[in-house]
């Protein structure tokens, strides 16, 4: 069941603009450092190439942010989460979780029925075996 399941403490409105900010001021930074350090030729060149360049940069942190997402999921498995908790983090489903992340959590193939494969199961019934 989506859902967060832990305390935020600022609303999700808030941490989205919070987070739309410092990506701006990223992108931003960024974008001046991708562009070709050639003139353009006119001012309407050079507008057009930083408006490309900056959707550039905003593709490119796209990517980053997927990396990042995937590192945080690995993170949170290691600390002992499963399908469902990192489900309710993204407020989707167990199986969306898993849809989107297939192999972050492995499971054995099957699982032997008796944890104790050296013991029968007669071994309760008759002490003298």
């Amino acid at each position: 069941m989506p859902g967060k399941h832990f305390p935020l403490p600022v609303t999700e409105e808030e941490i989205v603009e919070l987070t739309v900010d410092a990506l701006d001021a990223l992108v931003r930074r960024l974008t001046p450092r991708a562009l070709d350090p050639r003139p353009a030729d006119d001012g309407r060149a050079t507008a057009q190439s930083q408006a490309l360049t900056r959707l550039y940069v905003v593709w490119q942190l796209r990517s980053a942010l997927d990396r990042l997402e995937y590192e945080a999921a690995q993170d949170a498995v290691a600390a002992g989460a499963g399908y469902p908790q990192l489900g309710r983090a993204l407020n989707i489903t167990r199986q969306g979780a898993r849809n989107r992340w297939p192999d972050l959590i492995s499971h054995p193939s099957h699982a032997p029925a008796d944890p104790n494969p050296s013991r029968s199961s007669c071994d309760d019934h008759d002490p003298s075996l």
